[in-house]
């Protein structure tokens, strides 16, 4: 199924590889077509404020662009929503929840916090209006990174394996029947064209497949270097680089020339290394993976502006229409 088709979409990926930017921009994507869209950050300093210009993502929903809207979720807020959705009642709630001896209580449960912000990311994907109209025609959750994000996956079937009944066990059921739901449902893995992610990332494919039986929706190969040089390019750099180290006295009036000209022969040698580098990992990881796979071209900025993320929103869009186009046509 596209991405486009499901309501549910989660990153995740190895820290630093840019989740959160993807994130943004296939929100971004599904506000501008139309879709009414939930972004979901947990429990992270905001970073989402900064690509919209917006003021600060909290754990209140806030309108950043059209059609998207932004919150931050933490455990707190999470477990004070959900406690007064129980209780019904705000006062029960602060004589219940905020008591010294229940709050040390509850701290001490281990995977509660994930559960909490899991729930609290179900309960928006599966909110209804009055007329039974789905609030949010898209959630989507910049989930915490490999480690985390794969015990953050993981909590509702934990706890379904300890506890038999309660609110508790049923609301577990119901986030981990949601996870397995592909129809709405899509886990997505962002990596780059690099060792240590493109591992961290097949390894994580692995672990959701085989100990929670979740399949992954589609990989992101993040800020992707564009080829700039051909062959016959590249070979007249590497000779004009060694005719320049043959050189026995680049100095005198031509010293500044030698330097400039040998700076930037360097610079493109460096450029087509880190691209040939990036382009074996990319072979290797298609040969890998088994489900669609976009690449993103590196933005070369010193800060990430919202032109920036509308620009990725596009080249997602792009990406992802034009494999759904190639998929119709195949099944036709």
């Amino acid at each position: 199924m596209s991405l486009y088709d499901q309501r549910f979409v989660l990153f995740s990926g190895k820290g630093g590889v840019g989740k959160t930017v993807i994130s943004s921009a296939f929100a971004l994507s599904c506000a501008r077509r139309g879709e009414r869209t939930l972004l979901m950050e947990l429990n992270v300093n905001d970073k989402v404020s900064s690509f919209f210009g917006s003021s600060r993502v909290g754990t209140r929903i806030s309108e950043v662009e059209e059609n998207l809207f932004a919150v931050n979720v933490t455990p707190q807020a999470a477990l004070r929503e959900y406690g007064i959705m129980i209780l019904k009642v705000k006062l029960i709630y602060k004589a219940v929840f905020e008591n010294r001896i229940i709050d040390s209580f509850l701290r001490s449960i281990p995977g509660l916090n994930d559960l909490l912000m899991l729930g609290k990311a179900y309960f928006h994907a599966t909110e209804r209006n009055a007329d039974g109209s789905y609030v949010w025609d898209k959630v989507v959750v910049d989930a915490p990174a490999t480690g985390h994000g794969l015990f953050f996956l993981q909590i509702p079937s934990v706890i379904t394996g300890f506890i038999r009944s309660g609110h508790m066990f049923e609301e577990a059921e119901r986030i981990q029947a949601l996870l397995k739901d592909r129809t709405k449902t899509s886990i997505n893995l962002v990596t780059l064209a690099e060792e240590m992610p493109v591992n961290e990332t097949l390894m994580m494919q692995k672990e959701l497949r085989s100990r929670m039986g979740l399949e992954v929706g589609a990989f992101i190969s993040n800020a992707i270097y564009p080829v700039l040089f051909s062959a016959k390019e590249l070979a007249w750099i590497n000779e004009m680089r060694q005719a320049i180290s043959r050189d026995d006295d680049p100095k005198g009036a031509r010293s500044e020339e030698f330097g400039a000209t040998r700076g930037l022969l360097d610079a493109a040698a460096f450029r087509s290394q880190r691209v040939e580098m990036q382009q074996y990992y990319l072979t290797r990881f298609q040969e890998a993976v088994d489900k669609p796979h976009y690449q993103i071209p590196f933005h070369f900025s010193t800060r990430l502006s919202f032109q920036g993320i509308a620009n990725i929103a596009e080249e997602l869009e792009a990406q992802i229409s034009a494999d759904d186009d190639s998929a119709k046509r195949s099944a036709s």
